[in-house]
């Protein structure tokens, strides 16, 4: 029985280390379209870091590709799109919830959080993640026409928003979620704004 145990502890533990170092490869990405985010927390050290848990896409609130004109002639300028141009991630517009007056966009923002990911050769427009009031996510970024990080916060006992990261495959459709063990390593009061909404001319944020 300690060999079968043993075994296991190797597997496990070689599982989740094949997944931190996947995190550590990325580590080009936080030194440039996200150093930004990065910045707004103090000691911020990719190597701190763990493997959390393996979320799977959620699946459950599938958009209308009927209404995908109309909602792109809204939000094309703040999605973000995969390096060959053939699927986007959308992480504003269910918060949002704009409306256009005149020159301006109005936002009507929702607590909550749905994160889409649109595929429209597979036939796929779907909520992967949900954010809430505790959890949400600042920013996201390709990283193969397949894989993609999405970063924010997830909030301490003491309210204290630590950062947090899910590396995401839409083959697999799943996320990696990473959390951060330095407790010291927490967002500064100003938050994260990203460059994204400044392409809009968006009132009520």
């Amino acid at each position: 029985m300690k060999y079968l145990g043993l075994i296991v502890f190797i597997i496990v533990g070689h599982s989740f280390f094949g997944q931190d170092s996947d995190l550590l490869r990325q580590r080009k990405h936080f030194d440039k379209e996200l150093k930004q985010w990065t910045k707004t927390f103090p000691n911020f050290n990719l190597s701190d870091f763990k493997s959390e848990d393996t979320l799977h896409f959620e699946n459950n609130f599938q958009q209308d590709f009927g209404h995908r004109k109309v909602f792109l002639d809204t939000y094309k300028p703040v999605l973000t799109y995969s390096p060959d141009s053939s699927e986007f991630i959308d992480i504003y517009s269910y918060q949002l919830n704009l409306e256009k007056k005149g020159n301006y966009y109005y936002a009507n923002p929702e607590i909550d959080q749905a994160i889409l990911l649109c595929a429209p050769k597979r036939k796929y427009w779907d909520r992967i993640f949900f954010g809430t009031n505790s959890q949400w996510i600042d920013e996201v970024t390709w990283i193969s026409s397949t894989k993609f990080i999405l970063v924010g916060i997830i909030k301490s006992e003491d309210d204290k928003k630590m950062p947090l990261i899910l590396l995401g495959d839409t083959g697999k459709q799943i996320l990696i979620k990473y959390l951060n063990g330095n407790k010291n390593t927490f967002q500064s009061d100003e938050g994260y704004s990203s460059g994204k909404l400044k392409r809009m001319k968006i009132k009520g944020l």
